[in-house]
């Protein structure tokens, strides 16, 4: 096999590591490393076993897990989702064998999620010094994003263990030791990572395409037909993908619409254009990374990526090409680049901000001794203290479940419940779940942004004795919280019996019969309020 770097190359990297050399300044036994992988799987764990209700997007992919066969989930799923079949199959599994709660449905991203900590640090070793391994999988271990979504029925969490899957396996040819068996087993499991998980295809191409530049720079011909075995069988399985799941999506004008905001402008044409790029640069950082001091962790990954640069090529583009594939993909609006759909590069992102801190330290140790602990310090702080107060009290988003209970338990016969539309997803899954009797149901028209249509839509509940109006997921889209706007139309046009309050989900009892009808009944007295809210 022939070298795969020339006598200058090495010389150059050799220089580059003598001069980039980070001075020991942390503990970098294994026993850190563990210490931060059980921590992170302990608030993972917990953020499951507080069980949360579903919120809305969650029930609208669980109702299509749930109510669709095998075959039926190929199709274009309902209520606007979408998600990788891969996924959608590993979910239906575990529906089929554990039943529909919340916690079987949260399961594959629960698992996801711990496993991602063991494979993140691993991944980490081939990418940084031993020094600021402990740095990298402390920031990973208690980032609230990656917490938070390890508990969730959606596929985001699954997509970071697959990008991390995906890194360690390709990690051979990063580092030019890469064999023939190893490549057609990678070829393979890249291929089904591709169902499974819509971000992998970055991953793939970036670190294919690094590969490849390098292996061209150093004239390496075997390299370069080791990587474009692979890299073939890929794309062929990823076109099957678009073809047959993925183009549908694509083109869909109401997600196009929902995501509008998140795609790159390019070229860019105004002031606000290019605001874009600062503005989606410093938002990855605090979400989906969920790093406080944005400040402190941009010029940390920027400086990051000049040690990494210097170091090796290789692994220096297989982190930067998949942020450019996306950016690339936005600009096309194939893919949004903002929120929870960059969960999957968390993990290269945390790695350069490890390697900036190790940077820094080694540029300063000697005026500032404490420059770099105290950074550190300012960026750990937030994601810290968050962490311990959700360890102690997870949050909930929009806890539907106990006020569908509350009903369930207060409601009489003849009783009629209106859901907002917002809240009809959820609703509908606890209402499976047999959370409810059946119960005379009106669902609610989606009218954002017209809030006069609601008043329309309230007069279908007029005269009608006992009337449980029932919210979560509450719009604000024309400035006005429509929840506020619709008691309030309701408080003119009847009497609030009842009202009981959750995070994120309320429900009010009204008796909306006309003065006449209420004063022709003997004795009548006007009810008091009852208001509770579950603690």
């Amino acid at each position: 096999m022939p070298s795969l770097k020339s006598d200058e190359t090495m010389k150059i990297s050799e220089a580059s590591a003598e001069t980039f050399a980070p001075s020991t300044w942390l503990p970098s036994n294994g026993a850190l490393i563990w210490t931060f992988v059980a921590i992170g799987s302990l608030l993972r764990l917990r953020e499951y076993l507080f069980n949360r209700s579903l919120w809305y997007d969650e029930s609208m992919l669980a109702l299509n897990i749930i109510n669709r066969s095998p075959t039926d989930l190929t199709k274009p799923l309902s209520y606007f989702q979408v998600a990788p079949i891969g996924f959608l199959w590993l979910e239906k599994l575990s529906v089929h064998y554990l039943g529909s709660s919340e916690m079987a449905l949260r399961l594959v991203p629960l698992l996801s999620g711990i496993v991602s900590i063991f494979l993140f640090a691993a991944v980490a070793r081939h990418f940084l010094s031993t020094n600021v391994v402990p740095i990298a999988v402390g920031l990973f271990s208690i980032s609230q994003p990656l917490i938070y979504y390890s508990a969730e029925a959606k596929q985001y969490s699954t997509d970071v263990a697959l990008t991390l899957l995906l890194y360690l396996l390709l990690s051979p040819f990063l580092e030019a030791s890469v064999g023939f068996v190893h490549v057609i087993l990678v070829a393979l499991i890249g291929a089904v990572i591709i169902w499974c998980s819509h971000p992998a295809v970055f991953v793939l191409a970036g670190v294919a395409l690094s590969v490849l530049w390098t292996a061209a720079r150093r004239r390496d011909s075997f390299l370069l037909i080791l990587t474009v075995i692979p890299a073939a069988v890929w794309a062929c399985s990823f076109l099957l993908f678009y073809t047959f799941s993925l183009r549908r999506a694509s083109n869909d004008p109401i997600l196009l619409d929902y995501w509008k905001d998140a795609f790159m402008p390019l070229p860019p044409s105004s002031l606000a254009d290019l605001s874009w790029f600062e503005s989606a640069f410093f938002k990855t950082f605090s979400f989906p990374v969920g790093l406080a001091a944005t400040g402190i962790a941009a010029v940390a990954a920027t400086l990051g990526t000049i040690e990494l640069r210097a170091r090796s090529l290789s692994k220096f583009l297989s982190l930067l090409l998949p942020i450019v594939l996306a950016l690339l993909a936005s600009s096309m609006h194939l893919y949004p680049f903002q929120g929870r759909l960059l969960l999957f590069l968390v993990p290269s992102l945390l790695i350069l901000v490890a390697a900036g801190f190790d940077l820094i330290k080694c540029k300063t140790w000697k005026a500032f001794p404490l420059l770099n602990t105290l950074l550190l310090g300012f960026l750990l702080f937030a994601p810290l203290a968050e962490a311990a107060r959700h360890l102690v009290k997870p949050r909930g988003l929009e806890e539907i479940k106990p006020v569908v209970k509350y009903v369930g338990q207060h409601m009489v016969f003849g009783d009629t419940l209106y859901c907002y539309y917002g809240a009809e997803p959820a609703f509908e899954y606890y209402r499976e779940r047999g959370l409810i009797a059946p119960i005379k149901q009106l669902m609610g028209v989606k009218w954002i942004g017209n809030l006069q249509l609601y008043k329309l839509d309230s007069d279908k509940l007029r005269g009608q004795k006992r009337v449980w109006v029932l919210f979560s997921h509450v719009s604000s889209a024309a400035g006005v919280d429509e929840e506020i706007f619709f008691v309030d139309h309701l408080d003119q046009v009847g009497r609030r019996l009842d009202t009981f309050h959750t995070t994120g989900a309320s429900v009010y009892l009204y008796d909306l019969r006309s003065e006449r009808d209420l004063s022709s009944i003997p004795g009548f007295e006007e009810p008091s309020v009852r208001t509770e809210s579950a603690k």
